[in-house]
């Protein structure tokens, strides 16, 4: 912005073209000052909106380093489960090899 020293004054008389004159010079500093405070403003927003997009990305960061903690446990699960199963299959590989069992209840064929 400029300095006011900076601004050329013409003469104040009461010419109406000296009159209009002066009131564009007046009407283009309001605006300017406007203009300004609209920088201000946008400068402010753009401020707070940067700021919670880096807490939001940190979040996201975090959020995605626990994701990989609980797929790394559910891959070892996993390879424990099928661990586990083999030893029980070689555990007992009778059993593997007759059909399996149903295991509902036997209901008679009379009815009371």
């Amino acid at each position: 912005m400029r300095d006011q020293s900076d601004i050329i004054q013409f003469p104040k008389g009461s010419d109406s073209l000296d009159r209009a004159g002066q009131d564009v010079l007046a009407k283009l500093r309001h605006a300017a000052a406007t203009a300004e405070q609209s920088v201000q403003h946008a400068l402010g927003v753009a401020h707070q909106a940067s700021m919670q997009l880096r807490i939001a990305e940190d979040r996201v960061s975090k959020l995605e380093a626990q994701m990989q903690g609980y797929i790394d446990r559910a891959e070892r699960a996993e390879e424990w489960l099928r661990h586990i199963s083999q030893e029980i299959e070689q555990a007992f590989p009778s059993r593997r090899q007759q059909p399996p069992e149903d295991f509902a209840p036997k209901h008679s064929s009379a009815r009371r």
